[in-house]
């Protein structure tokens, strides 16, 4: 069985155009797929400035295709860590 820890992925600074202006941002990859792309918060374009540094799934893709529901991080080794634990859900589930 495959942990979260095992999965390999990595990211690309990039900035996002989320229809407020450019945003810092993350691509997230695992085995060169697009599976998500994360968006930096902060006060320039947010009007919460608890989510002042966070960081929200702007799109997931295949198995982190959540973003509908909202998902907030604190940081971003904890998305990456939630990224990962998605890989391994779905590989799970897969059998």
């Amino acid at each position: 069985m495959v942990t979260s820890m095992e999965v390999s992925a990595c990211s690309q600074p990039v900035v996002v155009n989320t229809g407020a202006g450019g945003q810092d941002g993350l691509l997230v990859f695992v085995n060169q797929q697009l599976v998500a792309v994360l968006v930096l918060m902060n006060s320039n374009h947010d009007l919460d400035t608890t989510l002042d540094g966070k960081w929200f799934l702007e799109a997931g893709f295949g198995p982190c295709q959540d973003w509908n529901k909202g998902q907030i991080f604190a940081t971003q080794d904890e998305a990456m860590t939630w990224v990962r634990t998605q890989i391994v859900r779905d590989n799970m589930e897969a059998y």
